[in-house]
């Protein structure tokens, strides 16, 4: 279990039109999303660029997002600057008032029936009250994933916390993005193997047609890869190949040696060799589709 307080956000979303208007904003189809369920989509630039990306959680009487971790206030501000005057909609940051940890692992999907009969067997981004603690299935980094909202005190207490790095070593092996790293106006949700958050048959919204234009081409210039280093590396350095450029690394694992970047195209298949300073890195795997 790891605190992931901080490094997610909460965003509490209010008001007659919010299933609406994030649905007009952003990659995903949240139309007819009832409460209980959940659905990812990803806020773009009208270029296409990533400025966050979030799990939609439904409840009754609003939304939940989920969303990058110190990256609400942006989230927010960019969103209320598309407020129109006759739209009835609400934004909350709830991030300090209510906790998040992360639940992964063999036991994870026990330690979740026991909070909430049902837990294990919650489908992806749907959730469950169990009292207070709101219990999200989150995509599993290995074995089964939870997102728990506002655990209870006795079991943060009763359970280690890993640590941040821990974690982080878990979504690297997994390949999952994530802001500000993977997930940031750098890059465009196709290029971060985020498919599952972004519907081709949806109406506009704010980027639809670079990224529809680049879905129909089926050509990217870059893509999300998992990376092994012979040698420890650092974030940020720069992938080459034969001396030129061919990429950026991203995140990189408490030991140096896993690692997730982003690689042109023509160098993100499995096995391909590149070159950070000094050490050879090898592409594990091409983007993983979320």
């Amino acid at each position: 279990m790891v605190n992931l307080t901080g490094v997610y956000s909460l965003i509490r979303v209010r008001g007659a039109n919010r299933i609406d208007f994030l649905h007009r904003m952003s990659t995903g189809n949240l139309l007819g999303i009832q409460p209980g369920t959940g659905r990812a989509t990803v806020f773009t630039t009208p270029i296409g660029r990533m400025v966050d990306y979030a799990i939609v959680l439904a409840f009754p009487d609003s939304l939940l997002m989920i969303a990058g971790g110190n990256g609400q206030s942006k989230l927010v501000r960019w969103l209320r600057k598309y407020v129109f005057f006759n739209d009835d909609v609400q934004f909350e940051d709830k991030s300090a008032a209510n906790p998040i940890m992360g639940l992964f692992g063999e036991g994870a999907s026990g330690s979740a029936e026991t909070l909430a009969a049902g837990a294990s067997r919650l489908a992806l981004h749907s959730h469950l009250n169990a009292g207070d603690c709101v219990i999200v299935r989150a995509p599993p980094l290995d074995g089964s994933g939870y997102f728990l909202i506002n655990p209870p005190p006795d079991m943060t207490q009763a359970h280690p916390m890993d640590s941040i790095s821990e974690y982080q070593d878990r979504r690297i092996a997994a390949g999952y993005p994530m802001f500000p790293y993977e997930i940031n106006e750098d890059y465009i949700p196709l290029e971060a193997g985020l498919l599952g958050a972004v519907s081709f048959t949806k109406g506009c919204y704010i980027g639809q047609e670079i990224i529809a234009r680049m879905e129909s081409r089926g050509q990217l210039a870059k893509r999300l890869v998992r990376l092994r280093a012979e040698r420890a590396i650092a974030a940020g350095a720069e992938l080459k190949v034969d001396g030129a450029a061919a990429g950026k690394v991203t995140s990189v694992s408490s030991d140096g040696r896993m690692a997730l970047g982003y690689a042109r195209s023509q160098f993100a298949s499995a096995g391909q060799r590149l070159v950070v300073n000094d050490t050879v890195v090898t592409v594990v795997a091409p983007d993983h589709v979320w």
